[in-house]
């Protein structure tokens, strides 16, 4: 992302000034994590949280993994592969090197703090890195929770490993594929005001969700899609999304996107 082009600015600007409160929420708290203006308490936690993650980035423990996902860009599964999932092994090392790096985790702490949202749903858990940041902007919050869904039962271990270390109490980990899991975790916690997604990076899949998932979503509740450019299915699962009549406004950020949920105009923005 290129924060210094005038065009950018623009964009910016438009978004922190706009009437729409989610969409001023969203432009502040990006200003804010690109700034890095914290609290003393938000940088209290980032220092714990990193510290979690330098600790699992340094173990070479192998784990199993079952991955329920689309695998890479370029694997090409079957329907029927991704729903019964594909078991391997991996080190912690390795699965935390997918968790979402420091910048784009503090971002969706400054989401919390600025949406104060009541319910959350985080679609893959990973090693519970991104879980954390939710976590401890709900707990700066003083109310909410989290709920976050992962499909490997060792994986889902490990996040309540990490949510237990650091004391992060308001979040739950749901071990299984979102398939099976979903549905039932949606009707008990909705309406859901804020859903992050970044799970399972399938064209098909990313649009299922969101159709599933609306019914429980919060009037203006906030959606952010992770990795929209991860391939060409998954761009054109954001295009669909962003271009949705249910959307009020959509925001690009290159690697995640952000869409406001309701029944009004849209308004789209690209900052690249």
């Amino acid at each position: 992302m290129t924060t210094t082009s005038h065009a950018a600015n623009d964009e910016l600007a438009r978004i922190t000034s706009h009437p729409d409160p989610r969409v001023k929420a969203i432009g502040e708290a990006l200003l804010a994590a690109m700034a890095r203006v914290f609290s003393p308490e938000e940088r209290h936690w980032i220092g714990l949280i990193e510290q979690r993650r330098a600790q699992l980035l340094a173990s070479s423990q192998v784990i199993p993994v079952i991955d329920y996902g689309a695998g890479r860009p370029d694997s090409r599964r079957s329907r029927e592969e991704m729903e019964q999932g594909v078991p391997s092994s991996a080190e912690i090392r390795a699965i935390c090197g997918a968790s979402k790096p420091p910048f784009w985790a503090s971002l969706l702490m400054k989401l919390i703090v600025g949406l104060k949202p009541s319910s959350c749903l985080e679609l893959g858990s990973c090693v519970g890195i991104s879980a954390s940041y939710m976590g401890a902007a709900l707990q700066g919050n003083r109310g909410g929770r989290l709920t976050s869904l992962e499909g490997s039962p060792e994986v889902a271990r490990i996040a309540r490993e990490t949510l237990g270390s650091l004391g992060i109490g308001s979040v739950d980990v749901v071990t299984g594929p979102f398939h099976k899991t979903l549905a039932g975790v949606m009707q008990s916690a909705g309406p859901i005001d804020f859903f992050f997604n970044d799970g399972h990076h399938d064209h098909d899949a990313v649009l299922g969700y969101f159709e599933q998932a609306l019914p429980h979503l919060a009037d203006n509740s906030v959606m952010v899609l992770d990795d929209i450019g991860w391939s060409e299915g998954m761009r054109k699962a954001w295009a669909s999304i962003a271009g949705d009549s249910r959307v009020r406004a959509s925001i690009d950020l290159g690697a995640i996107g952000i869409v406001v949920i309701n029944r009004k105009s849209t308004f789209a923005v690209r900052i690249s």
